[in-house]
């Protein structure tokens, strides 16, 4: 199944006044370790991924979860915690481009240029920056000025190279209290060097962090990152969902258009903020049997306003905007 077919699909669901069940991507936290500390990193449940423990699949069990995956869907997103702590990340990506997945990969992109074959490996690459200077960064990232200019070197090599390699780029960053400024230049150097631009406010838990709420300078940001979508640059997420972030309002969720697998093979139900259920895939041999299996009813309305994270409340809002939606894929297309 392609992400074209399960939106039209998805479609026909939302106007019977349905749950969308049939996924847009699927998002694989392909290990929980990471060695860094940043500040607003959080499984939803209130604690950084790195705290919670969970056995990793060795390199076929990772490989047979992929082949089960490609069932119900084409795009295929790698993340974790830091996905590059797995030394066989070129193998799994590249296992996924032969059968059929365009692959994204999430990661600060420590050591990239050691490692280039995972940007020619990787259609879509977002490297997360929070800020373009080194002692800022290392505030955020809890680490020395050191290990934040090495992440700020991976951002420069990976423009030079991104021609070389044919990847889009795209830089994700959140948007905190303290970093609004650092947010603003990250995107003023999205738009100069034609990457793609992803911006989320920080989350407490699954809400929007307080101090975020009624702050001019936040509100200036993402009218800023609005304008200069309306101008041309590939600000992601459709403008619903930027006025969303904006004044951070209530808003419909459909978690199941992006599943969530956990490092051990298991797929989050509704979602990782939510996890009512978890169910191994390999087990179950099929994303579409693990829906059967588990019958499980979500009603979006429960969330409310407890929800600003991108890929939930991007992709849905997204899946509700057909015309807004055929707009927004052309920053997934756009030459490099």
């Amino acid at each position: 199944m392609g992400f074209l077919w399960n939106y039209v699909r998805n479609l026909v669901s939302i106007t019977a006044l349905n749950q969308p069940r049939h996924p847009l991507l699927f998002s694989y936290y392909i290990t929980h370790r990471c060695d860094l500390c940043c500040s607003y990193c959080s499984d939803g449940q209130g604690r950084p991924f790195k705290e919670d423990i969970v056995e990793e699949l060795s390199t076929e069990d990772a490989k047979q979860l992929i082949k089960i995956l490609r069932r119900s869907c084409d795009i295929l997103d790698f993340t974790g915690g830091e996905p590059m702590l797995r030394d066989d990340l070129e193998e799994l990506l590249s296992y996924a481009r032969q059968i059929g997945f365009r692959t994204i990969l999430n990661t600060k992109g420590i050591n990239l240029p050691q490692r280039p074959e995972l940007m020619r490996l990787s259609n879509v690459l977002v490297l997360s920056v929070d800020s373009l200077r080194a002692q800022r960064l290392a505030q955020i990232i809890q680490r020395s000025t050191d290990i934040a200019e090495k992440i700020l070197c991976t951002l420069h090599w990976v423009v030079k190279n991104r021609h070389l390699y044919k990847t889009r780029v795209v830089l994700a960053a959140v948007a905190m209290p303290d970093n609004l400024d650092d947010v603003s230049e990250t995107l003023d150097f999205a738009i100069k060097e034609n990457l793609g631009f992803q911006l989320s406010p920080q989350i407490i838990g699954t809400v929007a962090h307080t101090q975020l709420r009624s702050n001019d300078r936040y509100k200036s940001l993402i009218n800023k990152a609005m304008e200069a979508k309306a101008s041309g640059a590939y600000v992601f997420g459709v403008f619903a969902y930027l006025r969303n972030i904006r004044d951070l309002g209530p808003g419909v969720c459909f978690p199941l258009l992006m599943p969530t697998i956990r490092p051990d093979g298991k797929v989050n139900l509704p979602c990782l903020e939510r996890p009512e259920k978890r169910v191994d895939l390999r087990i179950t041999g099929s994303y579409d049997r693990v829906l059967a299996v588990t019958n499980i009813d979500y009603n979006p309305a429960n969330c409310k306003n407890r929800c600003h994270i991108f890929c939930h409340r991007a992709l849905s809002l997204l899946q509700r905007q057909p015309l807004s939606a055929l707009r927004e894929l052309g920053n997934w297309s756009v030459k490099i």
